[in-house]
């Protein structure tokens, strides 16, 4: 079942393709970093009344079973310092992206620094890393492992 999931994943859009532009229509909602702007990726499900009996929707638009999904938690700090409106001043849009493998990947910006935290639940299981970047600049990320246990991860930006 879970081959078949990440096989349909893929299928629907989430491997870094530059030359296809694609965004949701929430723009404020997850989409494919690598995609562009645009329109319509033919997502999967949209809410767990879509999926089979006991499964959810995860926030990658699959159906999973709850045990293959998680709540997700990254908190960041820029050079040491919590996150506040003076430290976040000059990356106050960031980009959090979480990296399946094999190329694919799945984000979210524009995410506000001073929040400090960015919370994401239904996250498949399988995602373990995550970066953060400026929502304008790739070239600067800073990645982190996702505790298996809890869900947590810290990173400390440098800019």
């Amino acid at each position: 079942m879970r081959t078949l999931a990440i096989a349909l994943l893929l299928a629907t859009g989430c491997v870094q393709d530059d030359s296809t532009p694609s965004y949701p229509t929430d723009p404020g909602g997850p989409y494919d970093p690598g995609q562009g702007s645009g329109g319509g990726i033919d997502y999967g499900c949209q809410h767990d009344s879509d999926c089979g009996a006991g499964y959810v929707c995860a926030r990658t638009y699959e159906c999973l079973a709850p045990d293959e999904v998680r709540t997700v938690h990254i908190a960041w700090t820029l050079e040491g310092q919590p996150a506040t409106a003076t430290s976040c001043s000059s990356s106050p849009d960031l980009e959090v992206d979480f990296d399946f493998g094999g190329g694919a990947w799945w984000g979210w910006a524009p995410v506000p620094c001073v929040e400090g935290v960015f919370t994401i639940d239904k996250m498949p299981t399988i995602d373990n890393e995550v970066s953060v970047s400026l929502a304008e600049d790739q070239g600067t990320q800073t990645q982190g492992l996702i505790d298996a246990t809890t869900g947590k991860v810290t990173i400390d930006l440098p800019f």
